[in-house]
């Protein structure tokens, strides 16, 4: 087989993984809102009723809350936000009012 065949296979073989990351019109699947649920029951119940407002990351606000384990909460101007990893956390520190709007949004999207 040729090598450009070999990798055409190879991609057509890979594509439904790789397109399925990127699609948000599909439902959660019941395993991940498990995971996430589980993410979530980590943290104490105030932070927990807070994360479920929030829903999203801060700033990957593009992740959900919990997909990537127990969210990371930081204060920011005294006021709680939550993060979807420790990676993001430097980010929402450096422009504190974008971050406090970013949070204002998501929460009055999801109500």
């Amino acid at each position: 087989m040729n090598n450009w065949r070999l990798a055409a296979l190879l991609i057509l073989s890979l594509s439904p993984l790789v397109s399925g990351c990127a699609q948000n019109s599909s439902p959660p699947r019941p395993d991940k809102e498990a995971r996430i649920k589980a993410s979530l029951d980590e943290l104490d119940p105030d932070d927990h009723k807070l994360a479920e407002e929030q829903k999203y990351c801060a700033v990957e606000t593009e992740k959900r809350l919990g997909t990537m384990g127990k969210p990371i909460k930081v204060e920011i101007k005294d006021q709680p936000v939550f993060l979807c990893c420790e990676g993001c956390v430097k980010r929402a520190q450096k422009n504190p009012d974008k971050t406090l709007a970013t949070v204002k949004e998501l929460k009055d999207h999801h109500e």
